[in-house]
């Protein structure tokens, strides 16, 4: 059980980390910037170069894929913070203000 506990605080604590860049305005701007970069190089790339259009639908996939993890350790996160507040014995009072503060 000890080992579940320690389990779930960790993922509610790298789903808070990954909260926190995911809402970061400097990853923000970092991926949109890749976003724009492989779209206008993907709109420059000659009609022939199957291979460099490959590449740069294969950049765009990663950028997409490191996004959804992102997103999913936050919500792993949550799932397991919702599962440590039902794990606590304590008053539902207590949980009330321990959320509030």
């Amino acid at each position: 059980m000890s080992d579940q506990i320690d389990r779930q605080r960790k993922e509610a604590l790298r789903g808070d980390d990954a909260a926190r860049v995911l809402e970061s305005p400097a990853f923000q701007a970092a991926m949109e910037a890749m976003h724009k970069q492989v779209q206008d190089e993907w709109l420059k790339c000659p009609i022939r170069d199957v291979e460099g259009q490959r590449l740069l639908l294969q950049l765009a996939k990663v950028a997409q894929m490191f996004q959804r993890q992102l997103t999913g350790m936050v919500e792993t996160g949550k799932l397991a913070q919702i599962n440590l507040d039902a794990e606590r014995d304590e008053s539902v009072a207590r949980k009330l203000f321990r959320r509030v503060i």
